[in-house]
Formats: structure tokens, sequence, C-alpha cells
């Protein structure tokens, strides 16, 4: 069996990060300083493509040409800062000179900046000395540090109405970064939580591999009759990482992370980890770790994850639905055929899930000719057509309803049904607090704390109870500190 490894890291992005810097910091006083000490750091695997950064180089971030274009306006050149490597990448930088060759007067350069950690903050760096990109890619965790920047134009504000439908654009993509009624951000890689699993080891165990388990107690039961049945050495993996075993289960559950309504309608100061809700799950992912059907590979540790599912250890695997593409190939290459369902939940219910990836920001400080160049650059990239092609490249699901019914229309699921069970997903969401996701501003420092207590709840050095009641505990203490530093002056 060969060893092929996946490269990309937790939502698409590849795991090794690259050390492009931009050059000039320069300090300011209050929230910023707090934020990129508390908020943005520990995050750690959220990186992005290690190839060498397309468009521009160095400390400088935004050109402007001396060159009139035909309207005799001065030509633009603004850079978009993203995360990705590889053929993601690849996409990205042909759409960006795609939209430069059909537009007279605006040169978009693509550039790979790292991972969501790095490109958040030196884009507020960049801000701050005055020479910021012209479009950021932001990881959705990072929506409030980014809001409370004060760096960042509303994107609703800038786009070009005639080339928007808001009406075709999905609701609970759109729900997670409109924050009080305002659309902040522009939604581009968004993705969610689904179950893969080897059809061939359900078969040769017995269990129908076209009914993967629903609920917590049936995945628990798959995984001893595979362990039972076959030579794998364990039931299921998924890295420890939140987004899976407290954001998503959380949603499905239809409970909130934090309080005032998740965060959505005032600072948040008090979390709920220690709920019914996380003792449902966090007692099942202990008594599956302690009787060897969960296989661990480590805090954030994506690779390895699909590592062990790909080269038959384990049957079952959480994961992006980002990561599709390359999980199919590897399935393919190691000989089993992939299969696809919901996240399992504890008693099957669901609620919802919510979404997970990025969305695209425009700095402030830009000019107005550079903000109406982004705003362009924007409306083309979620256009339907594009939107489908990066959906075919990626596995990230398309932002508007129009690009999922080309695809259909093409008998692109029918031929690709593992695709279609994150649409299946999402469309049978339903709009609620918990669904639209957390907003707060220690969301990166709060899923490291979560990760850490979790790693000595699932290997018996702590109780259920009181591992969570530690987790509230500590992400209030963070809470505190980042509500106490922000002032609303910045």
């Amino acid at each position: 069996m060969s060893r092929y490894m996946p490269e990309n890291g937790p939502d698409g992005e590849r795991a090794e990060t690259t050390n492009r810097t931009v050059g000039r910091t320069t300090s300011r006083r209050g929230f910023l300083a707090t934020a990129g000490a508390v908020g943005v750091a520990g995050l750690a695997g959220c990186s992005g493509g290690s190839n060498s950064p397309t468009g521009t180089e160095g400390g400088s971030t935004e050109q402007s040409g001396t060159t009139a274009g035909a309207s005799g306006a001065q030509d633009v050149t603004i850079s978009f800062w993203h995360i990705f490597g590889g053929e993601l990448g690849q996409t990205l930088g042909d759409m960006a000179a795609e939209f430069s060759q059909q537009n007279d007067g605006i040169t978009i350069e693509a550039v790979n900046n790292g991972g969501y950690r790095q490109n958040l903050n030196q884009s507020l760096q960049a801000s701050r000395a005055g020479d910021p990109p012209g479009i950021v890619q932001i990881f959705e965790v990072g929506t409030r540090l980014a809001l409370d920047s004060g760096s960042f134009t509303p994107v609703e504000e800038i786009l070009p109405e005639d080339k928007i439908d808001f009406d075709d654009f999905l609701p609970s993509v759109l729900n997670y970064y409109r924050i009080d009624g305002t659309l902040n951000s522009m939604p581009f890689n968004s993705s969610n939580t689904v179950m893969l699993y080897n059809k061939s080891a359900f078969e040769e165990a017995g269990l129908d591999p076209e009914s993967p388990p629903r609920s917590l107690a049936e995945v628990r039961q798959a995984a001893q009759t595979i362990v039972d049945q076959t030579d794998m050495e364990s039931g299921i993996s998924w890295p420890n990482h939140t987004w899976m075993q407290v954001e998503q289960q959380f949603a499905k559950q239809d409970q909130v992370l934090v309080n005032q309504e998740n965060g959505r309608d005032g600072r948040p100061d008090q979390t709920f980890f220690n709920s019914e809700a996380g003792r449902r799950v966090y007692s099942w992912w202990k008594g599956m770790a302690q009787d060897g059907l969960y296989l661990n590979p480590g805090i954030e540790a994506w690779g390895e994850a699909r590592q062990a599912f790909l080269t038959g250890k384990v049957p079952m695997l959480w994961d992006s639905t980002s990561n599709i593409v390359s999980m199919q190939s590897g399935a393919k290459e190691n000989g089993f055929e992939l299969g696809s369902g919901y996240l399992p939940t504890p008693d099957g219910a669901n609620t919802g899930v919510v979404i997970g990836g990025g969305s695209l920001w425009v700095p402030d400080a830009l000019s107005d000719e550079k903000k109406r160049a982004a705003g362009e650059f924007i409306a083309y990239v979620t256009q339907t057509e594009q939107q489908a092609r990066w959906h075919r490249n990626s596995g990230y699901f398309p932002v508007r309803q129009s690009s999922i019914d080309r695809l259909t229309d093409d008998g692109w699921f029918e031929n690709n049904p593992n695709f279609s069970t994150a649409f299946d997903q999402l469309q049978d969401t339903e709009d609620t607090p918990a669904t639209r996701g957390a907003v707060m501003g220690v969301f990166p420092k709060s899923r490291s704390i979560n990760e850490e207590i979790s790693v000595s709840i699932i290997n018996d050095q702590l109780g259920v109870e009181e591992g969570l009641s530690r987790m509230d505990t500590q992400v209030g203490e963070a809470l505190s500190g980042y509500n106490g530093n922000y002032d609303g002056s910045q």
C-alpha cells in the first residue's frame, strides 16, 4: 500500500509556512498590540503555502502605475494576500491574471503570504504603516479581531452594485460575516466538517457501505466492528481541533459557545464548554480513546490524521470539506472507495453546521480608487462561474446558489457524490445563533486552550467536567482581558 501523504492543512492550505515579511511595523496603543499577542498567537497548524509568493515581494505591498489607462485614469496595481500554495495558489493566480487582462487599468497580483495568522498580523502592521495590501484573506475566527482593529472597510460599501446579487448568495454563509447588520467581508473559501469513511473497510466488516453512522453511538459500534473484523488498528481519527469537537458539535446540538447570542449581540464574557452539549461529546470521545477506538494524531495534526485514514489504520475520519479533492485522489491511490457522510452527533440530530474557511477583507487605508479596484476583483472571484471553478478545484463549496445550480445541471454532483455532502448538510442547517458561529476577539487563543486541555481529558488526567470547567475559566479570563483592553476608540 502506497503512503500517500496529503499536503493540505486545516482548510486546504499547506501545512508549511513561508517567511515573507512586510518589513515595517509601527507600534500602536491599546487594542492592536493586545490583539496580536492575545488573539492571533497560538493557533498551531493554520498555515499557508510554502511556495514562493507571486507578485510583489519584500516591503512594498501596493503599487500605482504612472501610465494612463484607456479611460485616462491612472493605472492601479493592488496585491491580494492569500494563504494558498500549490494548485490552489495557482488557481488564484490565474484568476487574478484573467481579471487583470479583462479590466484595463487594474492589475491584481496574487501573493501567497503564508498562513492565516501571518496574513492577519502582517496586514494590520502594513495598515498601520500606511502601506496595506489591496485585499486580505482572513480566517473566520479572525472576524472580531479584524473588526476591532478598525483597519478594514465593510466590503458591502465598496462592491459594485451592478455586479453583486446578494439574493443569490447562501444565507448561512453571509450570516457568519454579517455583524450588526453589516457585511464586513466577502465569504470566499467556505467549508464545513463531514465524516469521510472507507467503504471497502465497511463492506469487509459486514457493514452497509452506503449507510455511514449518524450518531456517536453508531460511530462507536462501527469502529468496534471494523477493528474486530479487519486488520485496522483503530476506529476513527481527527486532529484535536476545536472546530470539529466543539464548534461543529455545539452547532449540531444548537448550543451557543459564548453568551450574548454567541457574541453577536455584544461582547461575550462567558463560555459554555461545561454544558450538556460539551459533556456529551467529551464523555464519548474520552471513552473512545480509552478503549483504543480513537487514534489521536496530536493537536491540529491534520496531515497525520489524514495519513492514518489513507494508509488503512482507521476506517473513519472527521475532516474539512475543503480536502475532498485530495482525499479522493489519496483513496484511489491506496486502493479503496471513499465515502462521505454528515458529521455524526450524540443522538443523530442535526440543527446544522457552522462554516469554516476564510473571507476577503479590504483595508480602510487604501485610496478610494484602490478600494474600487478591490471591489471589482472581489465581485469577479465570487461570480457564478468562478465559484463553480473554485469548488471543482478545491472542494470548498460555492458561496452562490447559481453556482450550485450550474454544477448540478452539469452533472457534477451526480458524478462526484462526495462533494454533495457538504451542500446537503448546509441546506439542512437551521439559522440559529449557534449555527451562525461564535464571534469573539480571543477565538484563536480559545482554540489553543481547548485543545491543550482536551489532551488531559482524553488521556484521563482530568475528568470531563473538571476539564470543561477549566476551559470555561481560562477562556473567560482571556475574554475579560480582551474586553478590558478594548474601549471602542480604536
